[in-house]
């Protein structure tokens, strides 16, 4: 009796070679096992997406080779993540702050790193210059300040919260426009 019928079963369409199956599993893989790398083996983003690069290519092998067959003993998510562990002691011959069990959900967000936090910022910033003045005002008040838009229209000089409210709606029409 397998324990994991579903990786069982998965296995087999990775073992048969089926492209679209190794994409899936990758895509599927690829958040949770970077986070869970950002937050406990304490790795920049740009690294734990390498390390998982690297524990894809050695999952690849066992499977192509016929070293990893069903019945499995764990699932396949559990299998890679332990594929990233040993990778990382014999890079950095570090033991790393290692939970007992891995997360089914992605880490909390606030692990995301602070460099992608300040890229975002950075593009809001180029994107609020490219918007005009007038829009970056009214976007500020609203958005970075709180203003309803009663307060948006008197601080602007603006006839009515309706006025504020249509100008908003510009502008941001004009920054989606802009991504």
């Amino acid at each position: 009796m397998n324990k994991y019928p579903d990786d069982d079963r998965r296995l087999q369409k990775l073992a048969a070679g089926q492209g679209q199956e190794w994409k899936s599993l990758y895509d599927e893989m690829r958040s949770p096992f970077r986070l869970f790398f950002i937050k406990y083996g304490a790795m920049p983003p740009e690294a734990a997406l390498e390390l998982y690069q690297e524990a894809m290519v050695v999952l690849y092998r066992n499977v192509v080779n016929g070293k990893l067959q069903p019945p499995l003993a764990s699932t396949l998510k559990t299998y890679l993540f332990g594929i990233g562990k040993i990778l990382l002691k014999k890079k950095d011959n570090t033991t790393g702050d290692w939970g007992d069990d891995i997360p089914e959900l992605p880490v909390a967000p606030e692990v995301e790193s602070q460099q992608e936090q300040k890229a975002k910022a950075e593009l809001v910033r180029r994107l609020l210059d490219k918007v005009g003045e007038a829009c970056r005002q009214v976007l500020e008040l609203a958005f970075l300040k709180g203003y309803v838009m009663e307060a948006i229209a008197e601080e602007l000089g603006l006839p009515s919260a309706g006025a504020a409210r249509k100008r908003k709606h510009d502008c941001l029409k004009k920054l989606r426009e802009l991504l």
